[in-house]
């Protein structure tokens, strides 16, 4: 049984005898990493179809279990409608063809593989419209587009979480199974031990628009810094790097006191530096599941967010796997922060319960399970892996 994966992926985190490997930049989205690395080692053959603004010509890199087939990717996509990307990556599929392919997100990487006929399912991690009140321009109006498109032709969707899927329509919702998104089996074994919490907080977001909401954050940060003058706010993601978006609305501002202005770092970085801060400070408005979040919460770190930001409510347990405040209010962020740094118990406390939680229900063992079960059910057979599962998964009783 082969299994296409067509989607963002981040080359440099994917296990196979190719790393290390001076890949090209890809639009990069680490889950779908860990996905097609969970079905590798699960003894399933992948192809991976994904592509590049970095390339000037499609890439291919072959192992025995491992296929990855990168296309090229024009500038300002948005303005010819993906038309480009989505032929390009129809065509790597057609000439490479997998059994069945999973779609990462309800665009151009969806819209491509329906072109085939394969049996598919598109994974859907996030919500168009929401993204689209939220960034009222053309790109965001074309995607739009596209995830109508994709959403109303395509027999089989899985939403990420609940939240995502309680915003489909009736007749979409009649097609689609909920499928939260997880962190890897060794996603822990990637921190380097021993984590010495640093005096600081953290934000990583992949932009500076309204719905990530990251100016709110840094006035909360200002009030913080009076009563804290020693700590640190490190910003991470697309903007937030020195001289970015997020760097001149703090200047404009006088915000900049205390923030380091990091910008996008290798996972693993990002990944170091959530589980050695004090706490995970998550601004957005909307999300519709919140991997950042999951992260903190298996890395020990504990998280202050939205109590009206998409699924994150449900996330954190409702209050009991991270606290919940009113992120339009600077005032009552830094409250909520503040809590977390005054009262050390309170912060243990919330670290505990969030990996608790974090481990019953958002685990690679319980997810994949799903996502294989889901795919036997639309396939109407079982699904038969090429080999036996990797020796270390065997050893962990997974399965």
């Amino acid at each position: 049984m082969t299994i296409g994966v067509c989607g963002p992926v981040d080359l440099n985190i994917l296990e196979w005898e190719l790393k290390g490997t001076n890949f090209p930049v890809t639009n990069a989205f680490p889950l779908t990493s860990h996905f097609i690395n969970a079905l590798v080692s699960r003894g399933y053959k992948v192809i991976a179809y994904t592509n590049s603004g970095a390339i000037d010509k499609p890439l291919a890199y072959e192992t025995e279990n491992l296929k990855v087939y990168v296309s090229q990717q024009l500038p300002q996509p948005g303005r010819r409608f993906f038309k480009f990307e989505i032929a390009e990556l129809q065509n790597q599929i057609e000439q490479h063809p997998a059994d069945f392919i999973v779609a990462f997100w309800s665009y151009e990487y969806a819209a491509a593989a329906l072109k085939t006929g394969i049996p598919m399912v598109v994974s859907l991690h996030d919500v168009a419209l929401q993204i689209l009140l939220n960034h009222r321009d053309l790109f965001r109006l074309v995607r739009w587009g596209i995830n109508y498109y994709v959403v109303t032709k395509a027999k089989y969707l899985i939403a990420n979480s609940e939240y995502t899927y309680g915003q489909l329509s009736k007749k979409e919702k009649v097609k689609t199974r909920t499928i939260a998104n997880f962190y890897p089996h060794d996603f822990e074994a990637t921190i380097k031990q021993p984590v010495v919490k640093g005096n600081y907080l953290i934000t990583t977001s992949m932009g500076f628009g309204r719905r990530k909401n990251v100016h709110q954050a840094l006035r909360a940060f200002a009030i913080l810094r009076k009563r804290f003058p020693t700590l640190e706010y490190q910003l991470l993601g697309a903007g937030m790097e020195e001289n970015g978006e997020a760097h001149e609305f703090a200047r404009k501002h006088k915000l900049e006191d205390g923030v380091l202005f990091l910008g996008p770092l290798p996972f693993e970085e990002v990944l170091q530096r959530i589980a050695a801060a004090k706490v995970l400070l998550h601004p957005s408005r909307e999300e519709s599941f919140g991997m950042v979040v999951l992260e903190a919460m298996v890395t020990g770190t504990a998280v202050v967010a939205g109590k009206r930001s998409g699924f994150i409510p449900h996330l954190l347990n409702y209050g009991k796997a991270g606290l919940l405040c009113d992120i339009l209010s600077p005032e009552d962020i830094a409250n909520h922060v503040a809590k977390l740094l005054t009262d050390k118990s309170l912060r243990e406390e919330m670290e505990r319960n969030a990996r608790i939680y974090a481990k019953a229900n958002y685990s690679e063992e319980v997810i994949i399970t799903k996502h294989l079960e889901y795919y036997s059910k639309i396939l109407g057979k079982p699904l038969v892996p090429e080999r036996e599962p990797d020796s270390r998964l065997l050893a962990e009783g997974i399965n």
